[in-house]
């Protein structure tokens, strides 16, 4: 907790700290879980079955539908919102008899706790997404972004002269699913067609192109790196090719953020959808369309130009959503915690776990 190891426990361990913080005076207001993954869903249950508390769920991802591969084909193409099944996943190394019973797993225990659930999105795009394969109408869901949009941030404007090279980033991680292939092919042809433009790479990469520029990132150390990066080069476009439906593209805003025009496609889920509703950038109908709009230099400083005509400025900054907070501070009813039952197997496993706890205490000191 806060970055200090305590103990390792067990359910009934985790019930009565609950039990003794009530006993305290503390009010238990509502029980957050912001993935299953790796999680014991029968323990989980357990403790949400020993109290009438709020369920807050925040869906980040698509885990809950597809938990193996989160609706890439291979881990590289998209491949429906729809649960998992043999003649779906016909072919998918990800598809295995553990991935359809955990998906099963997940539906059923989604269904029996969704009358005092709240499923949270951090998109709108992500939530219409979610309702294909969990449409129930008695579902309560809302949307909160994972940041809030603050100012105006008014550079980076200016129209581009024709003489003036085009900036264009390829902006994140290099992965199958962020279309980095796409990238790759579409800078190739539009290099070797001579086209006027300076090439950068924004974000973690382990491969290197001659011609394009490495800029690394580490939003770990500086969480508007990227943003700074964006500005202080000047990018006029930024490539968000994400060939899956993103739920929130933190890439996005952040882009947004510089005034870059923006090149993504329609799989691209919360990138696209606020394309469509910023109108600052371009959601092609096909993934392999990148090579095309790199290589119409013309029309693509045309769309850049016609962009900033408009001063439609993005934001100033970005800044940590906390309405989750507000929203468990909102909520002013007393809920009850239900005694533990403890059964023979959590006695001991307690016991092994007190020992265990000692051990790697004293391991963590020594590695220090």
């Amino acid at each position: 907790m806060d970055g200090k190891y305590y103990a390792m426990t067990n359910t009934v361990k985790i019930l009565e700290l609950i039990n003794k913080l009530q006993g305290k005076g503390l009010v238990l207001s509502g029980i957050i879980i912001h993935h299953l993954n790796n999680t014991s869903l029968n323990e989980l249950y357990k403790i949400l079955k020993a109290t009438d508390a709020r369920i807050y769920m925040y869906l980040h991802d698509f885990y809950t539908i597809c938990p193996s591969s989160g609706l890439l084909r291979d881990y590289h193409d998209f491949c429906g919102v729809s649960f998992p099944n043999e003649q779906k996943c016909l072919g998918c190394s990800c598809l295995s008899e553990t991935t359809i019973k955990r998906a099963r797993h997940i539906s059923v225990f989604i269904k029996k706790i969704s009358n005092r659930t709240l499923f949270i999105f951090p998109s709108q795009s992500a939530l219409e997404n979610w309702r294909e394969a969990y449409p129930e109408k008695s579902f309560h869901t809302t949307v909160i972004l994972h940041q809030i949009l603050s100012g105006e941030y008014k550079a980076n404007m200016s129209p581009v002269s024709d003489s003036e090279p085009l900036r264009i980033a390829y902006v994140g991680y290099q992965a199958p699913h962020k279309g980095w292939a796409e990238w790759k092919e579409a800078v190739k042809r539009s290099h070797e067609a001579g086209c006027n433009y300076l090439y950068y790479q924004m974000g973690s990469c382990n491969e290197k192109i001659d011609f394009v520029q490495k800029c690394d990132i580490d939003f770990k150390k500086d969480i508007n790196a990227m943003i700074t990066a964006l500005r202080e080069n000047k990018i006029d476009c930024a490539v968000l090719w994400s060939l899956w439906p993103e739920t929130y593209s933190f890439t996005f805003y952040e882009s947004y953020s510089a005034n870059c025009y923006i090149l993504t496609n329609q799989l691209s889920g919360n990138i696209a959808a606020m394309v469509k509703q910023k109108g600052n950038g371009t959601a092609a109908e096909n993934k392999n369309d990148l090579s095309a709009l790199l290589l119409d230099e013309s029309g693509l400083r045309e769309k850049i130009n016609s962009f900033r005509k408009k001063k439609e400025y993005g934001p100033d900054r970005l800044i940590e959503n906390d309405a989750i907070v507000k929203l468990l501070r909102s909520d002013k009813k007393r809920y009850s915690v239900f005694p533990a039952h403890r059964s023979y197997s959590d006695y001991m496993s307690g016991c092994l776990l007190k020992v265990y706890s000692v051990y790697t205490y004293f391991r963590r000191k020594h590695l220090k």
